[in-house]
């Protein structure tokens, strides 16, 4: 990091932020049914290289990750009552289909699976489900002149106000299109469920489908199409499409009284806050699965809606 004062009271402050994951816990789905004929859901086991079994998973140390970020922060001190901060953020991140916290366990074994066993870690190598390129933060404390310099009654309900708040601007994160059956014309049949459609329309490839109105414009089913019999993959990658951004802002107005002197203090803490104060949704991601009637529909949100808080509090 560079850190260079600007003026008097601001600080700006420039950051280069990496991290490198070798030897992640990772998983291979081995033992699948090899594409040779007859091609249908009942030879499944029967081409499988060893028919013994169903799917073996194969644990190793094989997984990388990488996170290339660089930031740009402006802090204000505190002055005339007012202090803040801002801090932008631009970086990526991308794994070979295991991130930093992958356990190789119960769900994680199963998302982020390659859709054959060939190529494992090229199929499954895209942006991290965590990814987000632009991010921006900032937030505020400023305390109301008003009331300076009453007395009496109106200096007991007027003074010591303070306003205060944040906002949270953010990119959506990734998510993967997946064909969810495995059957002939509509996948491989190779007895696993990881397939991904093929990609038909390249041009819409890292569109964000954060809207119900239009999402099921950006994935329309003519612009995706079932893997062929004989193909072990489908063209499309993962973590191809984003989520919803994050817009998010909080505010909040608070008013302390104090008294009993400098040994026996007592303080009255009176706050009003808004959370999510422009009341604005997050949309959930979209129907995934291109088999299901709903592909692409958008039908929940991630964040509550606006939320006003009243409390008192008294520290004695």
């Amino acid at each position: 990091s560079l850190e260079r004062a600007l003026g008097r009271g601001y600080t700006l402050r420039l950051a280069y932020i990496g991290s490198r994951g070798i030897k992640l816990l990772n998983s291979h789905v081995d033992n699948r049914a090899l594409p040779i004929a007859p091609l249908t859901l009942d030879s499944v086991d029967q081409r499988r290289p060893d028919p013994r079994y169903y799917e073996i998973n194969r644990i190793v140390n094989g997984g990388i990750a990488y996170l290339d970020a660089v930031q740009a922060a402006v802090e204000g001190s505190y002055r005339n009552g007012l202090a803040w901060a801002a801090a932008y953020t631009f970086g990526k991140a991308i794994d070979q289909g295991s991130d930093y916290a992958f356990t190789a366990a119960g769900r994680d074994l199963l998302r982020a699976r390659s859709q054959s066993q060939f190529e494992s870690f090229k199929d499954k190598k895209s942006l991290s489900t965590f990814d987000s390129p632009h991010a921006l933060l900032a937030w505020y404390a400023y305390d109301l002149p008003i009331g300076r310099g009453a007395r009496g009654g109106w200096s007991m309900l007027a003074r010591d106000w303070q306003i205060s708040g944040s906002a949270l601007l953010k990119s959506g994160t990734p998510l993967t299109l997946y064909i969810g059956s495995d059957a002939p014309g509509f996948g491989n049949v190779d007895g696993g469920p990881s397939d991904r459609p093929n990609i038909l329309d390249p041009s819409i490839l890292g569109m964000s489908v954060n809207d119900p109105d239009t999402a099921p414009l950006v994935l329309r089913r003519d612009r995706f199409a079932f893997i062929r019999p004989y193909e072990n993959r489908g063209s499309l990658g993962r973590n191809t499409f984003r989520k919803d951004s994050i817009a998010n802002l909080n505010a909040a107005i608070t008013r302390q009284w104090r008294w009993g002197g400098a040994t026996a203090e007592k303080t009255l803490l009176f706050r009003v806050e808004a959370f999510n104060l422009t009341n604005h949704p997050q949309f959930d991601e979209p129907q995934r699965n291109l088999t299901s009637p709903s592909f692409g529909r958008i039908t929940n949100t991630l964040n509550d809606g606006r939320v006003l808080q009243v409390g008192i509090r008294l520290l004695l």
